[in-house]
């Protein structure tokens, strides 16, 4: 049986937001939070990822249910965080090669559970891939499922070589999966980004609450 770990990279330091973007609430939590409760169904463990700037979030992921490594120097970019995650669960679960990690930036908090798993139902469809990435409207989202394979493909990678290239490489192992949700590429970088996550959020909790006066 194949067992999924969920691998969440937050080692940014929110140059653009001004503040550190992943402690800001929605919806009553945080907004690592709400991007780690969109995994923890589908991933048996689920591990982030932060640089030494990053340990006032330590508590929400543990409150979230994740496990947490704690980086000691600062990484070069998302890639280098994403080693160093593969390897921290390497050295704890030994994941087989049949075995799958949810790679997902932590900075979408629009994201939903079903999302998810649409993502790891799909995938079961398609057991000729390795990797499967969600897509709305042609273009690619988080979270993308990576078979386990890759992790020793993804440590090779030469200095200045980022995981989007390594995912061009790999497109005979690729399968796009279109869905019907533009959350899936709203991450938030900016205060107008948060905004508009805000608006969202509000306007589906208002449809929520009129749906269910009917």
């Amino acid at each position: 049986m194949q067992t999924i770990y969920g691998l969440i990279p937050a080692g940014g330091k929110s140059t653009r937001m001004g503040r550190p973007k992943l402690a800001l609430p929605m919806g009553g939590r945080s907004v690592l939070e709400r991007s780690i409760e969109a995994l923890r169904d589908f991933a048996q463990e689920t591990l982030v990822v932060l640089g030494p700037h990053g340990k006032e979030l330590e508590p929400l992921a543990a409150a979230a249910g994740a496990r947490v490594l704690l980086l000691p120097a600062e990484t070069p970019d998302m890639r280098a965080s994403v080693q160093r995650g593969l390897l921290a669960i390497e050295e704890r679960f030994h994941p087989a090669d049949s075995d799958a990690v949810l790679l997902l930036p932590a900075d979408l908090p629009a994201l939903k559970p079903e999302m998810v798993r649409f993502l790891v139902d799909q995938s079961a469809l398609h057991p000729e891939a390795s990797i499967w990435t969600p897509t709305f409207e042609g273009r690619r989202g988080h979270p993308t499922l990576i078979g386990w394979r890759h992790a020793s493909g993804i440590h090779a990678l030469p200095l200045g070589v980022g995981l989007r290239d390594y995912f061009r490489t790999q497109t005979a192992q690729t399968v796009e999966l279109p869905c019907p949700w533009p959350a899936i590429r709203l991450d938030m970088d900016t205060p107008e980004d948060y905004e508009q996550l805000l608006r969202l959020e509000r306007a589906e909790s208002e449809n929520s609450n009129s749906s269910s006066s009917v």
